[in-house]
């Protein structure tokens, strides 16, 4: 069976897209208060529902406007060498935990985050090799749109497609959009997870083990 890994709020406690959203902002500060009133809709909406997936491509679409393709990949690699360079976002635990997947052959990061971020990420963290199940752009006058949004049922989706005949042996995330993944694992872990995400695995009927404390310490 193979092990399947979140990236964001498990391989990175920072939301890798978020940060590059706001180095974006950085350059244009007069986008924050549509950006901002996108993030808080995103925020009070239900994790499972398709109303947060809608509203954080609409963020991506406000703010790399007119961005090219090298444009992109530069602030990728801006973005990505600076989350690895953050003093404790990846957690010593779950690193070790993925490297012995990663020994056994068996090991799948699955994002949300658009590919080339992910992708350059993990191996500035030292991770190269490993399988990456995350969102596409495609590039138009406009900037970027995604052709893939890997994110909630399309993560079973990408799995499906990549490993038709294979099943999730243990699955570790943090958060409820991944609940149509978690449904599908032997075992599900949430790592530094929300009591707001916790509840509503529970509600879902979803058994999780949580980590916290001690499981992630030494990071």
């Amino acid at each position: 069976m193979i092990t399947v890994f979140d990236l964001d709020g498990v391989l990175s406690r920072s939301d890798t897209m978020a940060t590059l959203v706001f180095a974006r902002l950085r350059a244009r500060p007069w986008l924050i208060v549509p950006v901002a009133a996108l993030a808080i809709v995103a925020a009070l909406a239900r994790a499972d529902s398709t109303l947060r997936p809608r509203v954080n491509r609409a963020i991506v679409a406000v703010v790399l406007h007119g961005v090219g393709e090298q444009r992109y990949r530069q602030l990728v690699q801006r973005v990505a060498v600076r989350l690895a360079r953050r003093r404790g976002n990846a957690s010593a635990s779950v690193m070790r935990e993925l490297r012995a997947a990663l020994g056994d052959g068996d090991c799948v990061v699955s994002t949300a985050t658009e590919h080339a971020l992910a992708v350059r990420y993990l191996e500035e963290i030292g991770l190269t090799g490993v399988t990456v199940h995350a969102s596409t752009f495609t590039f138009g006058a406009q900037g970027p749109r995604f052709a893939w949004h890997n994110v909630g049922s399309n993560k079973v989706e990408s799995f499906r497609r990549a490993h038709p005949d294979e099943r999730i042996g243990t699955f570790y995330t943090d958060s409820a959009t991944d609940l149509p993944l978690a449904r599908r694992s032997a075992r599900t872990v949430l790592v530094g997870a929300s009591r707001r995400s916790i509840r509503e695995f529970r509600r879902a009927g979803v058994p999780v083990e949580v980590w916290r404390g001690a499981h992630l310490q030494g990071s």
